[in-house]
């Protein structure tokens, strides 16, 4: 069984020959717009095609193509050179635009129309083109095809692969950058609009998380898992996250209730699903404490789909999932905490008469060991900051923390070489 976005299965035995038209990792490094899967069935016939398309801001979306025949009566976009091959040995397809790519294109009322040699059965196996249609008009044509023949790595010598790869490696590495400065042109010249990233699909594959937002993931995870456990409820949480790899995307959550009943509890069961790796930092950010403030979050947060809300708020409205030290808590135990008290501050008037945190952070000094507080302390406060001095750039933030602290280092080292510096002075 093959599950490529949750949307689509496809069974292996039907599609047991695969080719896949894609460029290459050089140097660790490669960016691909679009990676052609042709699916033969058994007596190796193209039967489907899957394009894994990727835009700009490290998210994916496959979508599974079925040959609807030939497009050779389509004269808006006909090219005779593109028709090398007999109309049997070539596949086309038509499908909805439902994936965020170019800035200057909506996601929305657009269709696209694939045209593509079949790899096994053209003298020229690299030809295709993708049309971008918008109410009947050619938004954009995109092609690729072979100008000779093919070349097999394994017949080169090791000069001549050496050849290859300082002839086209670049090539790989400049994609991006080449894409930034035309889309720059465009805006700049063409004056076109520039849409923003839409709240992505379901069907999307979200882009990879990176450090900051894996350790926060940890920490509302386990947030989540506490409030399951620590229900008087049959609850059953299937929780997806985003960003990660796919062995730890996953965790069925089980109430003690719903575990000594069953392995599963179809009525209090829900799906809890991350749609981007933002959700993490936003939820970090949020200042909602009490179970209905988290559950409200919860609800109308853009990066989150609940399969099941009335479960959700069943889960939430549970108050046995609460924390009874809240009221032992006086003040928090380190730097790290105080700080974020300080920035959490500006409280709703509902929760004026509690301290400036979170539910989340609540979770964190209450169940959590103090290496995992410190962790999380340290982690929310150089996300926070990073909000003041580096746009909300992580990364930059942590490279002016370094820039800092060697200037203060060589600030010491040349205040030292002066004090002890020998007296030169002769008598």
């Amino acid at each position: 069984m093959l599950d490529c976005t949750g949307s689509f299965r496809l069974q292996d035995e039907d599609y047991p020959y695969v080719f896949l038209l894609t460029a290459p990792k050089v140097l660790g490094h490669v960016f691909n717009p679009v990676s052609f899967w042709y699916l033969y069935s058994i007596n190796k016939t193209l039967a489907a095609v899957i394009l894994e398309v990727n835009n700009n801001f490290g998210e994916r979306h496959m979508y599974l193509l079925l040959s609807t025949g030939s497009t050779s009566g389509d004269t808006s976009v006909a090219d005779p050179a593109d028709q090398p091959c007999h109309t049997l040995n070539r596949f086309s397809s038509t499908w909805s635009k439902d994936f965020h790519v170019s800035p200057f294109n909506p996601r929305e009322g657009m269709a696209y129309t694939l045209t593509t040699a079949d790899p096994l059965r053209c003298e020229r196996p690299i030809d295709s083109r993708i049309v971008l249609v918008a109410s009947n008009r050619v938004r954009l044509i995109a092609s690729i095809r072979a100008t000779g023949p093919a070349i097999r790595p394994a017949a080169l010598s090791a000069y001549q692969r050496s050849q290859l790869i300082l002839s086209w490696g670049w090539v790989g590495a400049l994609t991006e950058p080449r894409i930034y400065f035309q889309a720059a042109m465009l805006h700049v010249q063409r004056k076109l609009r520039v849409w923003s990233l839409p709240v992505p699909l379901e069907k999307t594959i979200s882009r990879r998380a990176n450090r900051l937002e894996r350790s926060l993931e940890f920490f509302v995870r386990g947030y989540l898992r506490h409030r399951v456990e620590n229900t008087d409820g049959s609850f059953t949480v299937r929780y997806s996250a985003a960003g990660l790899f796919a062995n730890d995307a996953v965790e069925i959550m089980q109430s003690p209730s719903a575990r000594a009943v069953s392995s599963k509890c179809p009525d209090k069961a829900v799906g809890f699903r991350v749609l981007r790796p933002d959700f993490y930092t936003s939820f970090v950010e949020s200042r909602a404490l009490t179970a209905e403030e988290v559950f409200k979050l919860l609800a109308g947060h853009d990066f989150l789909r609940v399969s099941r809300m009335n479960v959700l708020r069943d889960l939430f409205c549970d108050e046995s999932g609460s924390f009874p030290e809240l009221a032992k808590l006086s003040r928090p135990g380190c730097l790290a905490f105080r700080i974020i008290a300080w920035f959490r501050k500006e409280r709703p008037a509902a929760s004026a008469g509690l301290r400036s945190l979170s539910a989340l952070d609540y979770y964190v000094l209450t169940s959590c060991s103090p290496a995992e507080q410190r962790h999380y302390g340290m982690q929310v406060m150089k996300l926070f900051l990073s909000r003041y001095f580096a746009f909300g750039h992580v990364p930059l933030f942590e490279v002016e923390v370094l820039v800092a602290l060697l200037a203060v280092g060589w600030g010491l080292l040349a205040t030292l070489s002066l004090v002890y510096s020998p007296d030169d002075t002769t008598v």
